[in-house]
């Protein structure tokens, strides 16, 4: 929070003095929720349960009107995201010493996924009357760290995969694997969205963002699929200067 204090400090004076212009200057404050999916979808085992867990959000953004319809928003803030997720697995590899060894798992599953990121969106807003508007964008974002540690529990471990295919289950095995230092330091993506306006200035929004690229390193070679973010977010934002 301290980064995010220094970053909003910096942030401020700057805007103040664009309120002789065509700007809005906002601080907003949301609600996110999603995860991270495994790409491509067919690696999603049957019968998964997926957990999101909502966390707040705040930031600060500045407006500015390019015509009657069309303005250009660029915004700085602070999420967490996080969720849980169980699974009955078959054979689910996980590879190590660069690819050369794997170990196959059978059995259940729980993993925990926590990441929290400075974003900075661009976004173009387009408005469809003086209450609805629609947002896409783009956004970068910086994550500060991460964690995604997975659990085995009832189950058969072994580095062949005949063994493992055709295991009884439930098993006796336990185990956990923790990729935390695999997590990538940058996340980027699009984003779409709508805006409404109350009759108080207020804005009501509401956005779905898809990552670009997987949360780990290109590195990573552990697990056989890629997980990239989809977050839907919402919240208000008040503008602060108006002209």
């Amino acid at each position: 929070m301290k980064r995010v204090s220094l970053l909003l400090l910096i942030l401020f004076p700057v805007l103040l003095q664009a309120q002789n212009l065509k700007w809005q200057v906002y601080p907003l404050l949301g609600v996110d929720i999603g995860g991270s999916i495994p790409f491509p979808f067919s690696d999603i085992p049957k019968g998964a349960k997926f957990t999101p867990k909502p966390n707040p959000n705040i930031g600060l953004g500045v407006e500015y009107r390019l015509s009657e319809k069309w303005s250009l928003g660029l915004e700085a803030s602070y999420h967490v995201l996080s969720f849980s997720a169980k699974a009955d697995v078959r054979s689910q590899p996980f590879y190590f010493d660069n690819g050369i060894n794997v170990l196959y798992f059978s059995g259940e599953t729980s993993t925990d996924v926590r990441l929290r990121f400075l974003e900075f969106p661009l976004i173009a807003v387009y408005t469809i009357n003086p209450k609805w508007s629609v947002t896409p964008g783009v956004y970068y974002s910086r994550i500060l760290d991460g964690s995604f540690k997975t659990k085995g529990t009832n189950g058969v471990l072994s580095d062949d995969k005949s063994i493992t295919d055709s295991a009884p289950l439930p098993g006796i095995v336990s185990t956990s694997y923790n990729f935390n230092e695999f997590i990538d330091k940058w996340d980027a993506g699009l984003l779409v969205g709508v805006k409404y306006k109350t009759n108080r200035d207020i804005n009501i929004w509401c956005r779905l963002q898809v990552g670009f690229k997987s949360i780990f390193v290109k590195e990573f070679n552990n697990i056989d699929y890629e997980m990239y973010q989809l977050r839907l977010n919402a919240g208000i934002s008040v503008p602060m200067f108006n002209k």
